[in-house]
């Protein structure tokens, strides 16, 4: 009998010395995941604070600085452009990962000859926000949702929409998959991933160069499910843009370059397919490269998005 009784006990502490490595790998995971030098993973240039551009737009464009704050008493800044008319439309323009609100301000252009008020935001650890870091969709769209209630304060006419920008992009599509983001006008998405582990594994193996590291990783995948789930109360499926468009009925523009090769274009045939818009466009831009589409032809991008808009109404 004490032989059995050691061979259960042995067994147990095994599973539960098993269980503790699981969940603390799994919060390992989930802190990697919020830290990692995506920068370095992506190959993309860090221009998150080089804001100074900025202060020169909102000198000539007549903006003014103004922030909101999110629900985790995070402090976000943003520049607010409204057009002179009365009962225009606004434009929550949204800027990529590694970048600042600047970087939209070739969109300004396009939405001030169709007379749109422009929101331009910094994202949480970007620019000039708080917030120290992105994280991917656990709290961007609680972000989005104070900066929709600002723009909602702000536009008598009720009529709000989001133009996004890969990072920026992904979260739009996010946020109008939710219940508050289906009373959204629009959704212009420029360059969005799909799946965010999809993405992670591929640049992840590009840069460990090492098959055996992601099969480490998979192994920890359900432990980091749950750390998600505990501390966020959000799984990895609630900052997929790929699932967000199943449930998403806001008129969407898909846009991309076919010669992307940080987020393939095909990435924006799989959301344009399963989207659940009644309203929805894919519009590809032949040997463009990544969110770079509006350098390489200004008046289609122009011509594509104000078509876009007027079709549907706003």
């Amino acid at each position: 009998m004490k032989t059995i009784f050691h061979f259960f006990r042995n067994i147990i502490i095994a599973l539960f010395l098993i269980l503790g490595a699981g969940f603390y790998l799994g919060h390992e995971m989930t802190e990697n995941l919020l830290n990692a030098p995506w920068d370095e993973i992506l190959g993309i240039v860090n221009h998150k604070g080089m804001t100074p551009a900025m202060r020169e737009a909102e000198a000539w464009s007549g903006g003014k600085m103004v922030s909101v704050i999110s629900s985790d008493g995070t402090e976000l800044k943003g520049t607010w452009m409204p057009d002179p008319g009365a009962g225009r439309p606004t434009v929550i323009l949204i800027h990529g990962l590694y970048q600042n609100r600047s970087m939209c301000l070739p969109f300004v252009r396009i939405y001030r000859n169709l007379g749109y008020n422009m929101l331009l935001i910094d994202q949480r650890g970007h620019g000039e926000s708080g917030g120290g870091r992105t994280t991917w969709g656990l709290k961007e769209t609680e972000d989005l949702s104070a900066w929709v209630k600002w723009a909602r304060r702000n536009t008598p006419s009720g009529k709000i929409g989001l133009h996004g920008v890969s990072l920026g992009a992904a979260m739009s599509l996010l946020y109008s998959g939710t219940e508050e983001g289906r009373n959204l006008s629009f959704v212009i998405s420029d360059s969005s991933y799909g799946n965010l582990e999809q993405l992670a594994e591929e640049k992840l193996f590009t840069w460990l160069g090492d098959e055996r590291a992601l099969w480490s990783l998979r192994a920890i995948y359900p432990f980091f499910q749950g750390d998600l789930l505990f501390r966020y109360h959000k799984t990895t499926r609630d900052m997929d843009p790929l699932n967000a468009v199943t449930h998403s009925t806001v008129p969407t523009l898909f846009l991309h370059g076919t010669a992307d090769t940080l987020v393939p274009y095909e990435r924006a045939e799989e959301l344009y397919e399963v989207s659940s818009s009644p309203s929805k466009k894919l519009y590809l831009f032949e040997n463009v490269t990544h969110a770079a589409e509006w350098g390489a032809s200004p008046s289609t991008y122009s011509k594509v998005v104000g078509d876009f808009l007027k079709e549907n109404g706003v």
